[in-house]
């Protein structure tokens, strides 16, 4: 049995607590002391929302983490589901150019920036446009030029990425300062969110990155104890396979809500933010959001264009 077999395998073991065992060390992590932040660069801070499969919440989380950050400075979001774009449904705006613009050469980056309320802006990707969820090298590197280009502009670069694992997908988590990944305790989004911890290690290192794991967010569970569960089957297969730790930032509960505001348009945080998915991400988002205020921002723009043009070094058999 191969590793990637037994790391399957390991996800698929039933739930502890059932089988009369114990629950393993809890995984969620204990508050951070706060430290005083370091000169400020002129860059803003990036956070990533991936996941690795679709259907786990991701946009609906990002969205609502869009409207949480602008309380806190100037967001702009980053639609990077480039192909089959979403973002711009939770804030209720019809962009007149995308992505597939800039891409054609007809708009630089800076051209198709969208206002979607007060202190929140977007770069919105395209629709139903397949090119764009393989794009090459160049235009790649167009777009993080582009990028770093407007982020001097903007206290918080949130990035909206496309779910899978393809290459620009993890480039744009990897060129994020923060990234957080989405999971629900469904046993095939698990298996899939450990597949993009897998491939996230792997592209960091060919591209002679040295980078912490994502943050994990366990989506629409039932219970503090299912949540707990999740993380810690994934913190397990995580410290046995890629030798490093991963650490759960919180658990998010099933909630219609997130329902009810996306039919309208809305994120949860601005329609219904008191709702149980409400109140749970405001939590995560304080921890997350000293996180980003400690660090200084490196600029995902520019680390994208040089991850484009930077030619992986070759892996040792």
């Amino acid at each position: 049995m191969n590793r990637w077999d037994h790391a399957r395998q390991l996800l698929r073991i039933g739930r502890r607590a059932e089988t009369g065992g114990s629950l393993p060390e809890e995984p969620f992590r204990t508050p951070m002391e706060r430290v005083q932040p370091g000169p400020r660069s002129v860059r803003c801070r990036s956070l990533c929302i991936a996941s690795g499969k679709g259907g786990t919440g991701k946009s609906s989380m990002t969205a609502a983490f869009a409207d949480l950050l602008r309380g806190h400075g100037k967001v702009l979001l980053l639609d990077a589901d480039l192909g089959c774009a979403n973002a711009h449904i939770f804030h209720d705006v019809h962009p007149e150019h995308s992505f597939a613009d800039v891409v054609a050469g007809d708009r630089g980056v800076h051209e198709i920036v969208t206002p979607c309320a007060p202190g929140l802006d977007l770069l919105p990707g395209g629709s139903g446009v397949g090119r764009l969820a393989g794009l090459r090298e160049y235009e790649l590197e167009m777009i993080g030029r582009g990028l770093a280009r407007v982020e001097p502009d903007y206290d918080f670069l949130l990035v909206d990425s496309a779910a899978g694992l393809s290459r620009q997908t993890v480039a744009f988590a990897a060129a994020c300062d923060q990234t957080v990944l989405v999971t629900t305790p469904d046993v095939t989004a698990m298996t899939d969110a450990y597949a993009f911890l897998k491939v996230f290690v792997r592209q960091c290192a060919a591209l002679g990155q040295q980078r912490e794991l994502p943050l994990l967010v366990v989506n629409r569970a039932t219970s503090d104890q299912e949540a707990k569960e999740v993380g810690s089957r994934l913190r397990d297969v995580t410290g046995k396979f890629l030798d490093q730790r991963l650490e759960v930032l919180g658990w998010i509960p099933e909630d219609r809500a997130v329902f009810r505001c996306t039919q309208r348009r809305q994120s949860v945080v601005s329609g219904e933010p008191e709702s149980e998915f409400g109140r749970a991400l405001e939590q995560v988002s304080s921890d997350l959001l000293t996180r980003l205020q400690d660090s200084d921002g490196t600029g995902a723009g520019e680390r994208l264009e040089v991850m484009s043009t930077r030619p992986a070094k070759t892996r040792r058999a």
